[in-house]
């Protein structure tokens, strides 16, 4: 390592919230939720760009990830309003139906 060069960047993990700048684990990218302003909802966090379910990282046990508005969130568990990394477990209505999204 050169004199100077630090290694001390935190490095958040997927779907974890982080600030803007953050380096993502696994190749995902700090971003902003892209849930409607109305929702109260706002904050970054690790995720990466989607246009199905199946493009989403599926890492973190017992939260399945999904697709919604194009980008992937971690579902809260049936029956449990618990999401890792100090997320808040938002119910979200789409026009089909109303999913459980952990949110930052």
């Amino acid at each position: 390592m050169a004199a100077g060069c630090h290694s001390n960047a935190v490095v958040d993990q997927p779907y974890e919230s982080c600030l803007a700048g953050e380096v993502c684990a696994k190749g995902l990218y700090c971003t902003p939720t892209n849930l409607p302003a109305s929702s109260g909802i706002s904050g970054y966090f690790c995720t990466s760009g989607c246009t199905y379910d199946s493009d989403c990282l599926q890492l973190v046990q017992n939260y399945d990830a999904v697709c919604v508005s194009n980008l992937c969130y971690l579902t809260c568990p049936s029956g449990s309003s618990t999401c890792p990394y100090d997320q808040g477990c938002f119910t979200f209505d789409t026009n089909i139906d109303t999913l459980d999204l952990c949110t930052p």
